[in-house]
């Protein structure tokens, strides 16, 4: 087993290229950066309060207020009272949220392409396997 400078290396460069490609594709919808992984996340017709959607994102709540601030500022989502809590909100995209999470979906799906150029169908499937079980053993917790 190598030291792992060369996957931290390529980690990083990923995060950097994926950072710069979303910027300048993202900006013409007005979005910021990380700002598509809320939308993509919330499902069309759904309606989900923060706490699920941070777990689901794997971030911290404070995190998820700003970005459905900024979100909601774009009139991409609307945060609604609960019918069973009413000191919690509930959050679903409206119609241009629906349009704009379109968009960033094909952006997305453009990245994906690109990053899958070279790779045959098996070896993607197991690349994802593999990154994903990675991310897995990387999740939030006490150090």
């Amino acid at each position: 087993m190598k030291n792992g400078n060369d996957f931290g290396r390529s980690i990083s460069l990923l995060n950097r290229a994926a950072g710069a490609y979303f910027s300048k594709s993202l900006k013409p919808l007005g979005l910021g950066p990380g700002q598509q992984a809320y939308l993509l996340a919330l499902e069309p017709g759904e309606c989900i309060n923060q706490d699920a959607l941070a777990e689901r994102l794997q971030v911290d709540k404070a995190n998820v207020t700003r970005a459905l601030a900024a979100l909601e500022a774009l009139a991409c989502v609307r945060r609604l009272p609960s019918a069973r809590d009413g000191r919690e909100r509930l959050i679903e995209l409206t119609a241009r949220g629906l349009s704009v999470r379109d968009e960033a979906e094909a952006v997305a799906s453009s990245w994906a392409r690109r990053l899958q150029a070279g790779f045959s169908d098996d070896e993607w499937d197991e690349l994802e396997a593999l990154l994903s079980r990675a991310s897995g053993n990387a999740s939030p917790r006490p150090y």
